[in-house]
């Protein structure tokens, strides 16, 4: 077999002229080291691969098991959010039915002698206490309690405060004082007829408006009757939507706040006014 090749090697050799024989050494060399360089390079890659996909594999467990771990603690916040807000919400109900409760009782308190005075006009107000057809309205006034009135569910509604916020606060305890401050005005025109058209008040005019705003204030000041049914409807309206937000969980903003504190403001003027 030895023999063979090397007549088979020799017959090639004289066949073919020397230039093309170097050609063709040349061109299988550098063909088996191309060869060898790629498995070379397949190998390496192959290593690289593997190890890649090892600290991938690795850097994915630890991502998912960072993950699971935020997932928990949110599970967890959420949780505990929900059941805080459960109980928030629960509180705030209560606090919503203590206070339409005492607006209930206010209204039901709120004297009718006194309320009967709605139908009369500036000039007949004026002989309320003198004109002999207006005593029949006026005889008792002398046994209504304003005081005894402002104290009507106040306690029940104050002591869920915390649960209304300031603004709804304000708002019920403005109406409550506007009431009153109308009742005391009433009752002192026996001795001030001046005293008897409530609604000039500075001091009422204030808290209208620190209440209700510069238009509605503007609405009130062109009534010429039915003031109190005025001052219900208007409170009504401004007391559901602030109900609304309460529950929904809606912030009241600072002007809000700002208007609370304003009101508040008219509350305590109004108790150091005569």
């Amino acid at each position: 077999m030895d023999a063979l090749l090397e007549l088979a090697w020799g017959t090639f050799k004289s066949a073919v002229p020397p230039a093309t024989l170097v050609l063709v050494v040349a061109w299988l060399c550098r063909a088996w080291i191309g060869e060898r360089l790629k498995a070379s390079v397949r190998h390496e890659y192959d290593q690289r691969l593997e190890l890649l996909k090892a600290q991938g594999d690795a850097n994915l467990a630890i991502l998912k098991s960072e993950m699971d771990r935020q997932a928990e603690k949110m599970r967890i916040a959420a949780a505990s959010f929900s059941e805080v807000q459960k109980a928030t919400i629960a509180r705030k109900i209560e606090a919503v039915d203590a206070l339409w409760r005492g607006v209930i009782e206010l209204r039901d308190a709120f004297p009718s002698d006194v309320f009967l005075t709605d139908i009369f006009t500036d000039e007949e107000m004026q002989g309320f206490y003198t004109d002999a057809q207006m005593l029949k309205y006026s005889a008792g006034m002398e046994r209504i309690d304003e005081l005894a009135f402002f104290k009507v569910g106040f306690e029940a509604v104050q002591l869920v405060r915390p649960h209304l916020g300031e603004y709804t606060w304000a708002l019920y305890s403005t109406y409550k004082a506007l009431l009153g401050r109308s009742i005391f005005l009433i009752k002192k025109g026996k001795s001030a007829p001046d005293k008897l058209a409530w609604h000039n008040d500075a001091n009422i005019k204030q808290m209208i408006e620190s209440a209700f705003g510069a238009e509605r204030f503007a609405e009130f000041e062109n009534l010429k009757g039915g003031r109190y049914r005025w001052l219900s409807y208007q409170f009504d309206i401004l007391l559901f939507q602030a109900i609304d937000k309460l529950l929904t969980g809606k912030s009241f903003g600072d002007a809000a706040l700002e208007q609370a504190l304003e009101m508040e403001k008219q509350i305590m003027d109004g108790k150091l006014q005569p």
